[in-house]
Order: C-alpha cells, then sequence, then structure tokens
C-alpha cells in the first residue's frame, strides 16, 4: 500500500516589536510538502515554484540533514523517501522559509521513524536547533507565541496571545538577507541602562496586545532598541515604508524577522488603501495583504 504524507507548513513573523528572539506569528503563507517511500537506496527532492527552485536535490538538502539528526538521536532508520516541495514563502527575506523546512524535517522524521513525538517533544527539538523559538513556535502551533528557551536546560517554554485584530502588511524586497549577515550587525553587549529600557517597552508592548490596545502596541513595537536600530539600514526601502504607512495611521511598521521584509499594522478600513499605495511606490518590492495562521502545521496521511 503506498502512503504518502502531506503537510503544509505556514510562513512566520519574528522578533515581532521589541520580542527581539522571542515573539513570533504565523502567517498564511505555506511551504508544501509531499513525502512517500522510494524504494531506492536514496531521498529525492522535487522543487516546483520560484521559491525552491534553488534548492539542492540531494541528501545535501536541510530537510534531509535535520530529519536524519532526528532518526539518529531517537535510534530509528528512515527509509528513501521522495519529496514534493512547493512554497509561497521567499527565501532569506525574513518570513521564517528555514524555520518551516525545519519542522518539515521533524515532522518527516516524526512519521516515518514512528517516533511518536507529542507536539511539545517537537517544539523541544525545533528550538535545540534553532537556538530560540520565535519562529518554530508559532509554525508548530499557529497564532502569536512568546517563548523562552534555556540553552542549559535545554527547554522552551511558551505562551500565547490572541493574534491583533488589525490587518497586517507584509513588503517584501526583491533582494535576500541572510540571517547572519543580519545578527553580525548587532552589537555583542548591552547596557544595563538600555537592557531595562527595552524591557519595559516590551513588558508595556505585550500587556497592550492583551488589551488590544493597538496603538499603543504599536508605540511600543516602533521604540525596540534590541535589534532595528542596527539592521535598518540593510533594508533602503525600511524608512520610506514607515513614513508611508503613518501617513494612513498605522499602529506600527517594523522589521519582519531579520528582515528585509517589512511589516506593517494597520486598521482594517486603512489597509487597502496602503498596500495600493505600497505597491505603487516600491515597483521593486511585493506589498501584500496576509492574515495570521491559527492552525500551525497541518498534516494528512493519504493512502
Amino acid at each position: 500500500m503506498s502512503v504518502r504524507l502531506h503537510l503544509k507548513i505556514p510562513a512566520s513573523t519574528a522578533n515581532l516589536g521589541v520580542g527581539f528572539d522571542s515573539i513570533g506569528m504565523a502567517l498564511n503563507k505555506f511551504l508544501y510538502l509531499d513525502v512517500r517511500i522510494n524504494h531506492s537506496d536514496r531521498w529525492t527532492f522535487q522543487h516546483i515554484g520560484p521559491n525552491v527552485e534553488s534548492l539542492p536535490t540531494d541528501e545535501s538538502h536541510y530537510i534531509y540533514q535535520i530529519a536524519q539528526q532526528v532518526a539518529n538521536k531517537y535510534d530509528v532508520t528512515l527509509p528513501s523517501l521522495s519529496i514534493e516541495m512547493r512554497s509561497e514563502i521567499p527565501l532569506a527575506r525574513g518570513l521564517g522559509s528555514s524555520a518551516s523546512a525545519l519542522v518539515g524535517g521533524l515532522y518527516i522524521a516524526n512519521y516515518f521513524g514512528d517516533i511518536e513525538l507529542s507536539k511539545y517533544e517537537l517544539l523541544q527539538l525545533a528550538t535545540e536547533f534553532e537556538g530560540h523559538p520565535d519562529n518554530v513556535a508559532p509554525t508548530i502551533y499557529g497564532g502569536l507565541v512568546l517563548g523562552y528557551y534555556d540553552p542549559e536546560t535545554k527547554v522552551t517554554d511558551v505562551s500565547y496571545i490572541d493574534p491583533p485584530k488589525a490587518d497586517i502588511i507584509i513588503t517584501i524586497p526583491s533582494n535576500e538577507l541572510s540571517t547572519t549577515l543580519s545578527r553580525n550587525v548587532l552589537p555583542e553587549t548591552f547596557s544595563h541602562k538600555n537592557a531595562v529600557r527595552n524591557s519595559a517597552i516590551s513588558n508595556t508592548m505585550i500587556s497592550a496586545l492583551i488589551q488590544q490596545n493597538y496603538e499603543l502596541a504599536g508605540k511600543m513595537m516602533e521604540q525596540d532598541g534590541f535589534h532595528e536600530p542596527y539592521r535598518q539600514h540593510l533594508i533602503p526601502e525600511f524608512q520610506t515604508i514607515k513614513q508611508i504607512a503613518k501617513q494612513y495611521k498605522s499602529y506600527a511598521t517594523v522589521i519582519s524577522g531579520a528582515g528585509p521584509t517589512v511589516l506593517t499594522l494597520i486598521a482594517p478600513e486603512r489597509s487597502g488603501e496602503l498596500v495600493r499605495e505600497l505597491k505603487r511606490e516600491f515597483t521593486n518590492c511585493r506589498s501584500e495583504l496576509v492574515t495570521v495562521n491559527i492552525t500551525g502545521v497541518e498534516s494528512e496521511i493519504v493512502y
């Protein structure tokens, strides 16, 4: 009997506002994986569409590497698999493409290795690989997720907030921006004074999100001091996007993940006008309305 595993894995926006490496939100843009046993001696990958066409088709593939690490950890042997891969998530744009692939590798190893990992265990593994939960936690669970990974105990704890009842616009530049480059511009140390300041801003932002006070939440989001001041020069469009969004009374405009995608929160009655203006202004970018994903990974076994 032929068995296929279908996976639908959401994108994510991370470092949300002042939530550096700790707050992320799942978005309704997806990585689709169709996986089956191929009864040969090697894994194969077929990539469909522009967002994945540059990826390797052999066992140097990131998904293969992750799946084998999980199999080794649990002392199981995975069969050779054929994976058909299609993605709406552009690579290296700050929308969690690598986190989605990582989660895909975990789910593939779990199913074809018959490991029976719980969703909690999948999160622990994902965060151990990634080093922080802000992309992988919302990818697995959906919604708006806050998390902390303790590198000493290797335990991740997460909490949830209702996603904002606001519209989301993402503006995706045509150029990639590697996470490595984006991390290299960050300072190695932070003064106690700055840590206290940004902790207060973050706490207020979270409280405002819980209370659905999006004007206050947006005000706090735009005062991030952890990463945005150091990264915004890598995104030439950032300041102009922010200025235009303010003309339409947006709540906040921030860098998504490590960039270069720029995310804007805005009231639903003004989002259409703004996204059309951004499309006119930035012809080298893709501006679009996106919605929050609340389901996380969807998996289906087809016989």
